[in-house]
Order: structure tokens, then sequence, then C-alpha cells
């Protein structure tokens, strides 16, 4: 029997150390005693499931967080019924449901109009959900589309994850100072995710990111799940 749940990832507020909310991660399992894995093909999910699936898990959260992200790729978040699920979602929440849009254009990887992307950014805003740029500098979440957008996003992420072992220090550090003045200039939070060890936590006091997460501060897990949650197909 399949089996879908999200997991979490704790994300903390770099200048309390406090819990600020969770980034939520889809996987599955193909029995009951399989292993949770990353789906191939998250387009065999509909939004009704999705929404349904981040309604009932977040019924068993504390509502005492700032926010809790979800990951969209470019098919997803041009997909008008995401909008209309989430923001009833986020009506139920005490504290801010935020879009992460990835760097992936989605399964069929066919391009997805810049039109498109930005008509769905001001979709989101206009119902007051809070859009993230994910992975900025990395796929497709280039200065291009980030310039396109910046009107109608709050948030970006820097992933250190990505770029270990291709740069050096010096231009990681480049990279993450272009992308923190930006966020300060626009006035958007900047979140910088990735950390592995003690070394990597010098740049929280380098660059006073707003929020941070990576497995130096906990790795996703399995997060509980309301009883009368169905899948919805």
């Amino acid at each position: 029997m399949k089996m879908i749940r999200l997991w979490g990832q704790p994300k903390y507020a770099a200048a309390t150390g406090k819990l600020a909310g969770y980034e939520l991660f889809l996987r599955e399992k193909q029995t009951e005693n399989g292993e949770w894995q990353l789906p191939a093909d998250f387009s065999k999910f509909s939004p009704s499931t999705m929404a349904n699936l981040i309604g009932a898990t977040l019924k068993t959260l504390p509502q005492d967080f700032e926010l809790v992200s979800f990951n969209l790729d470019q098919e997803q978040f041009i997909d008008e019924a995401y909008t209309t699920l989430l923001v009833a979602v986020q009506a139920q929440l005490d504290y801010a449901l935020v879009i992460e849009l990835t760097e992936r254009r989605g399964i069929g990887r066919k391009t997805i109009q810049l039109d498109d992307l930005i008509t769905a950014a001001q979709r989101f805003q206009a119902v007051g959900l809070r859009v993230c740029l994910d992975d900025v500098g990395t796929g497709e979440n280039q200065t291009t589309l980030v310039d396109a957008l910046d009107p109608y996003v709050s948030e970006y992420k820097y992933a250190l994850q990505n770029v270990r072992g291709k740069l050096s220090l010096a231009e990681v550090a480049a990279q993450v100072t272009l992308w923190r003045e930006r966020a300060a200039r626009l006035h958007k939070r900047f979140a910088l995710e990735g950390f592995e060890d003690p070394e990597d936590v010098r740049l929280i006091q380098a660059f006073s990111p707003d929020l941070v997460q990576g497995y130096y501060f906990g790795r996703p897990h399995t997060l509980p799940i309301a009883a009368d949650f169905k899948p919805i197909n």
C-alpha cells in the first residue's frame, strides 16, 4: 500500500536561536514496511491531495511558529489550483504559510514562460501568501527570473549545499554577500541553508541571515498527521 507523508526540517531564527518553523518535504513509500523516498514524479499528486496533506499535517503542530514553508516547482507554481487551495490552508493557521519556488521546472521539464511565473507570483501575493525564491543563483532561479519576480516575493534563500565542493570559500562568501546585500536593499528576508558543521556556523556571524537551516541544526524527519487524512486525487 503506497503512503505519502510530509517530513519537516527545522528552520531557526538566526538572531535568537529560536525554532521559527519547518520546511516541508514530500516523501512516499511503496509498502507499509518500505523505505521513505523522494518521489520521482511530483506531478502525480494533485493540488487537492497536497493541500489536504499539508492541512492534515499542520493540524498536529504547535501554532506558535513564525512560518512553515512548502516547495512548488515551476509547473506547480503556475497552477491556479494551488493558490485557491493553499489560501484555504493559510486561513486555518496562526502563522505564515510560505511558498518556496524551487529552481526546478517540473517533471515535464518544459519551458515555463516568464509571464506565467509573474502572473502566479502576483496571484499568491494578492491572496496574502508569501513567496520565497529558493536556491537563488542555481537552476532556473537566476538573476533574470529574480529581477522579474522581485515585486512579488518576500524572501531569498541561498543553499550552501549546492556549491559545497564546487566553489572556494572566497567564491561562496562573494555569492552570499551578493544575495544578502540584495535582500537588505530590497527589504527581503534572507535565509541561509545547508549548514553541516561548526565551520559553517561562522557564516551566521559574517552575514546575519534571518533564517538558518541544515543538518547541523536538524535533519528532516517525519511529521505527525491528523487521523482524518485521506488522499484526494
